[in-house]
């Protein structure tokens, strides 16, 4: 699994999203794109990212694209978003053979023991906020990511861990 990192050209991919059809990278060819790598909205603390994502994304979205990633079952993802809509493409990674394409391609593998370490306390979070666990589904070890790629389709933001949403506005409102 190749490590894409900053100045590296973005892998593409295509993929039917759950609530917006058909989604590649050559759609957001001219303008930045966000991409969002969640585990499964099983994961209290993806569901607490994700209403986060939900708050945040008009501010994302005045000057860039974006997508998210999950390895949830299309039903699972499907009974989230029924709850709570999104204006951006939600996409289930299909798993072959133990392995999801877009997570490999962008080497957003395993999450490290500093990440393990900030997700229990995340969870803490997420659990005082009313966020209990639900079906487990992809690789429960699966690190969380974002990307920013530029219009030309170059890594330009990588981050593999935990979604700082005001850390990526903070480098968006640079752009």
């Amino acid at each position: 699994m190749a490590r894409i990192k900053v100045g590296d050209m973005a892998p593409d991919f295509t993929f039917n999203s759950i609530n917006l059809g058909e989604v590649s990278l050559s759609d957001y060819s001219g303008k930045p794109l966000v991409l969002i790598f969640g585990r499964y909205f099983g994961c209290p603390i993806c569901q607490l990212d994700f209403d986060e994502l939900l708050e945040y994304s008009p501010k994302i979205m005045k000057n860039a694209g974006l997508v998210y990633f999950t390895q949830s079952k299309r039903e699972s993802a499907k009974l989230y978003l029924d709850k709570y809509p999104a204006e951006f493409p939600v996409v289930v990674v299909p798993e072959k053979n133990g392995r999801y394409s877009v997570y490999d391609d962008y080497g957003v593998g395993n999450m490290g023991l500093g990440t393990l370490a900030r997700m229990l306390v995340r969870s803490r979070l997420a659990r005082s906020k009313g966020k209990t666990h639900g079906s487990y589904e992809g690789r429960e070890t699966q690190s969380l990511g974002d990307f920013v790629v530029d219009g030309k389709g170059k890594v330009i933001w990588a981050n593999r861990g935990l979604l700082e949403l005001d850390k990526l506005q903070l480098f968006l409102n640079k752009l």
